[in-house]
């Protein structure tokens, strides 16, 4: 493997984001490295040390859980009051990080209901359904990955719309908000494409 641009390097991991995200020694994967358990298109040495593909560290090692889903675990019920609400959520959300991510990480209001935490390789959104204006209720941590849904807002074929979200989260928020109406609204899919007449952003 041979390393021409800085978008080559962006691709790669460094032995410590390998052993951050997979949950393996440093020492583990550099003794991989050296030993040729990763292949010559797998890992390559650097003056700064060794880079390896995504692919490659996955053969050889199970990928740790996702930081969206270990988030939710740690904070989905939980309520931070909304006076200093950037320090607060700081301060908690990196105490159950692991070094490297405490490292790479920023923490952004985008509105009254959505807190942006952003790491080197995702940006994972915190939202709150508190009507209380003195609290953040967290009611789901989604990452930012933008999601097709189709709507039908009177339940007719010919009367199709797609819609455009920035999280899973938000996408399903609109999916159950026909519940109990004439209309349907779902996730797109690849084998099934529908006819729209329009778009709604």
């Amino acid at each position: 493997m041979e390393i021409t641009s800085i978008q080559d390097l962006n691709k790669l991991l460094s032995t410590a984001e390998v052993s951050e995200q997979f949950e393996i020694a440093t020492t583990n994967v550099f003794s991989a490295c050296i030993n040729h358990r990763l292949t010559e298109d797998e890992a390559v040495e650097t003056a700064v040390g060794w880079f390896i593909t995504r692919e490659g560290a996955k053969r050889l090692w199970k990928p740790r859980q996702s930081i969206e889903d270990f988030l939710n675990e740690k904070f989905i019920g939980h309520t931070w009051p909304r006076e200093d609400l950037l320090n607060t959520a700081s301060k908690e959300v990196r105490a159950v990080l692991t070094a490297e991510r405490k490292r790479k990480c920023r923490f952004t209001l985008l509105d009254a209901n959505r807190l942006q935490v952003e790491f080197k390789d995702k940006r994972v959104i915190f939202y709150n359904n508190s009507t209380d204006v003195h609290s953040f209720h967290i009611s789901g941590i989604s990452p930012v990955q933008e999601t097709t849904i189709y709507t039908s807002p009177r339940g007719r074929k010919d009367e199709v719309f797609r819609e455009s979200y920035p999280t899973p989260y938000e996408a399903q928020q609109r999916i159950d908000s026909f519940h109990g109406s004439e209309g349907w609204a779902r996730l797109g899919e690849r084998e099934k494409e529908y006819s729209t007449i329009g778009e709604r952003i």
